[in-house]
Parts: C-alpha cells; structure tokens; sequence
C-alpha cells in the first residue's frame, strides 16, 4: 500500500471527534458574524432569560382615549359669547368693553371705534350694541367651527355728541343676519399635549333698512344714515375678525390653553385608569395624535 493509500485508509478507520467538529461550527460562526457585520447589518444574539424582569416594566397593551378638542376646552360652552359694544356706560370714561369667551381657556377683548363723519361742521357719531347667542359647535375637516349669531345688532346715531338720554336728531339702525365664524385648528405641542394650531373669525351682518334713511343736521345738511351705517359695518368687519384672531394667537392665552388643556386631560386619564387623584402612580404617554378634531391618545401608568 502506498502512502496516499495509507493515509485515506487511517481516515475512514479513525473518523473526526466530535470536539473538532464543534470547534469547527463556532469558527465558521464567528466568520459570519463578523461578514454580517461588517455589510452592516444589526446582528443580534439571543440568550434565554433567566433573571425576572425590572419592577416597574409592563408588557400589557397600553389604555386609549379619545377626547374632543371641544372639551378640551373646558368649561360650559354654553357659556361661550361674543359682546360688540361699545357705547359707554353711564358715568364711565372711556367705551364699553368688546369681548369673547370660548370655553373657559379661550377668550380676549376686542377693540371698537365708534364711526365718526363730518356733517356741515359738526360730526355725526355711530356707536354699536349686541350680545351673540351660545355658539353652535361643529366638526370641518380639522377645523373647529364655532358659530355665533346675533339676534339684533343695534347702531345708535348722535349728532354733536353722545347723550345717555338718545339723539332724536340722527336715527338709529339695526343690523339683521349678524353672525359670527370662529374656526380653530387643534394641534400637538412639542410633549404630545393637545394646542392649537391657528385660528381665524368671520364677520357677517347686513343693514336691516329703515323707512327713514336721511336725517337733515344743521337745519340744512342732509346726511344718510344708511350709507353710513353701512359703512361703519365693513369698518368693525376687520376690527372683529382681526381682534379675535391677534387675541387668540397672543402667547399668553396659548399658554393658558395649554395649561387648562392638559390638567384637564392627566386628571381624566388618571380617571380612566382607574387611579386615586393622590395616588403616587405615574402616567406614560405611549402615543398622541389628532384624528379630525379629536385628540387621540395611548398612554401606560406605572407605580
């Protein structure tokens, strides 16, 4: 026999141990871990645990709850006004107080000239006084419409001055079809906690016409007070829709909304869950998000 012939008949008669064979498999393990890695690709080892898991870990699927932007809000929305006036109050020095309220975390004043033009010498002034009806509140797209209306929107003319008597020389006028559109669009702030985005207001009101439109001042000058009661609708229009918007985009008022909005919000998860108000456990929000106009929320307590 020859020496090949030899060393292939030692082979078949002495087959590896299977020390070398293992030896071999975790060799030919670690080469493909390190190609796998070197690729780039996150390799991970498994191992069985053996250890209980950390106190305070949970595995159980996480609590929701959907909240309406509207409630989030606060307060008795029935509540929710919007006052135009600004004819002073007896004994007072300056104008009566223009003023919203949404909720009880949204609101701000408006401010409202009165409308003055020139008559022969003298001025003729135009003051206006109206209380909206609570809002009717709907859902468009990811707005929040919040409507108000009017049931009369009165226009009181001077002549000279103002008198807390009236004027019988200058006539008044009413306003009919006077409503007001405030539209919000909710948000999430940087911590997941509902806000909101922007916010804009329309104004709407047409002169209701009377039977008497020129008053003659002075004897010998005639002023129409329809053209200028019509004026003096498209000059509040701005005032109105300008006001509302610049108060609820002021950094003061979000942060009020932000403050209420999320006390409210903790209080009713907490409700939720089931937990005691002086409970120590702790809330992890998991997942927020805006649905439309509802706030969506997935969140964990831990004691």
């Amino acid at each position: 026999m020859n020496k090949a012939d030899n060393m292939a008949h030692r082979a078949k008669s002495h087959p590896p141990r299977a020390g070398v064979r293992l030896t071999c498999l975790v060799v030919a393990s670690l080469i493909g871990l390190s190609a796998a890695e070197a690729m780039g690709l996150n390799v991970m080892s498994y191992r069985k645990q053996v250890f209980p898991p950390r106190s305070g870990s949970s595995t159980t699927a996480p609590l929701s709850k959907v909240v309406p932007f509207a409630t989030l809000l606060g307060g008795d929305l029935t509540k929710s006004f919007i006052q135009i006036t600004n004819i002073p109050s007896p004994g007072s020095n300056g104008l009566a107080d223009s003023n919203f309220v949404i909720g009880h975390a949204l609101a701000g004043r408006l401010n409202l000239a009165p409308h003055i033009s020139d008559a022969g010498g003298n001025k003729v002034f135009f003051f206006v006084k109206g209380l909206s009806n609570p809002p009717t509140v709907s859902s468009e797209g990811n707005e929040l419409h919040f409507q108000f209306v009017f049931p009369t929107l009165q226009i009181k003319g001077y002549y000279k001055d103002f008198s807390t008597e009236g004027d019988l020389a200058m006539g008044d006028a009413v306003s009919e079809k006077v409503q007001v559109d405030v539209f919000i669009t909710p948000a999430t702030n940087h911590l997941g906690f509902p806000t909101y985005h922007s916010a804009h207001a329309v104004f709407k009101g047409e002169l209701k016409v009377p039977e008497k439109c020129t008053y003659w001042v002075g004897i010998i000058f005639p002023v129409n007070m329809c053209d200028l009661v019509t004026e003096y609708l498209k000059q509040i229009k701005p005032a109105i829709e300008n006001g509302i918007r610049d108060s609820l985009q002021q950094t003061n008022t979000r942060l009020q909304f932000d403050q209420a909005a999320a006390q409210y919000l903790l209080a009713d998860l907490r409700k939720q869950a089931g937990l005691d108000p002086a409970s120590p456990a702790q809330l992890q929000i998991v997942q927020t998000a805006f649905q439309g106009t509802d706030y969506v929320v997935s969140y964990r307590t831990s004691p």
